[in-house]
């Protein structure tokens, strides 16, 4: 029976919502109670932490002829062993509202009427009024992985190159083919070659091919590398009282990479959250005396500020002020801002609960 009332009433709230005035005239904001089938509901916010760390996985894998890389190829860095690490390239840092089932209200009209200008989100957090806000939307690309070429370099071998008997007269001739392929692109790039394309894109074409050649055999010599990038998210909760010195996020190691904050394979990577007290908080005695919080209008959150910092035992990684409704207040907008005469917009940041802009 609750399923079936909260699935009649989102449909009761769409069908309103097209016909609505540009208006919320007469709103009357109620605390949710249970039962409570008429209006719209709406939540505040909690305000969550999701720290983004980028992550690439490195793969070295040595070329057949490393030894002779300096020798033939004056190339003095050719990978001489395999090895695989990973390392840590970046840091990121986003928000997002968790419903705070104490913050849960329900507005309605005078007459009974559903307030349909109302925008809440998937959450049931309370967006805006009288106003479309612009969501964003996560940027859901991917690191590209770059990997070597995967053509076999055999087929790029000539006849005599196949034929060689050791070792050192293979990668001598595969030097030579090298050298020939660099001479055929510095003649096809200054006009020199006799059999020149005849347009700019048959010209790319092959200067793409003769690229591919070059990197494939080289790597004979040099060795290749082999990068995969991965993503990994942690969600952060803070309460109320949050002030934290010093506490794991998650552990890193070069040879597993990201692992889980028990996991001692990995170094500790620490987190510091300081609530900067910029939001005054009423104490037991002034709370004890003040009056109860009228829900006469639309309630909103002040967020507080805290200092938020990523760090390790020689080094930070991430350092900002950062804004959590956990540790503001609420208030409330009158509903004189709302009525006939008005019609004040208000878009609201649905991680903190916070006003982001307000107009009559």
């Amino acid at each position: 029976m609750h399923i079936y009332r909260r699935i009649m009433k989102n449909i009761f709230f769409v069908l309103i919502s097209l016909l609505a005035l540009p208006s919320l005239a007469q709103t009357e904001v109620n605390a949710f109670f249970t039962g409570a089938n008429e209006g719209t509901t709406y939540y505040l916010p909690d305000t969550r932490i999701e720290v983004t760390v980028g992550t690439v996985c490195i793969t070295k894998t040595p070329g057949e002829f490393n030894r002779y890389a300096e020798r033939f190829l004056r190339i003095n860095n050719a990978i001489s062993k395999s090895e695989t690490f990973w390392e840590m390239n970046e840091i990121t840092i986003g928000f997002s509202g968790k419903p705070n089932p104490d913050k849960m209200f329900t507005v309605k009209l005078a007459n009974g009427r559903t307030a349909s200008n109302i925008s809440i989100d998937e959450n049931g957090i309370i967006e805006s009024i009288n106003v479309h806000s612009e969501k964003k939307e996560k940027n859901a690309e991917q690191p590209r992985n770059e990997a070597p070429e995967s053509a076999n370099a055999s087929q790029y071998m000539t006849e005599e190159m196949l034929q060689a008997t050791s070792t050192a007269k293979l990668a001598e001739l595969t030097a030579k083919e090298i050298y020939t392929i660099r001479e055929s692109k510095l003649a096809i790039t200054r006009g020199l070659s006799e059999n020149m394309p005849k347009d700019g894109l048959s010209m790319q074409l092959i200067l793409d091919e003769l690229n591919k050649q070059e990197k494939v055999l080289t790597e004979m010599f040099t060795g290749r590398i082999d990068t995969v990038y991965h993503k990994t998210t942690h969600i952060l909760e803070p309460k109320a009282e949050c002030d934290t010195a010093k506490a794991v996020l998650f552990r890193f190691s070069r040879k597993l990479g990201i692992v889980d904050s028990n996991n001692l394979a990995g170094s500790p990577i620490y987190y510091s959250l300081k609530d900067l007290k910029s939001v005054k908080l009423p104490t037991p005695e002034e709370l004890a005396k003040k009056k109860p919080l009228k829900k006469d209008g639309i309630c909103y959150n002040i967020p507080g500020k805290a200092e938020f910092k990523i760090y390790t035992p020689t080094r930070t990684l991430y350092r900002k002020e950062i804004s959590l409704a956990q540790l503001g207040t609420t208030e409330i907008l009158s509903k004189v801002l709302f009525n006939k005469n008005t019609g004040t917009k208000v878009i609201f940041d649905t991680s903190t609960g916070g006003i982001v802009s307000i107009e009559k």
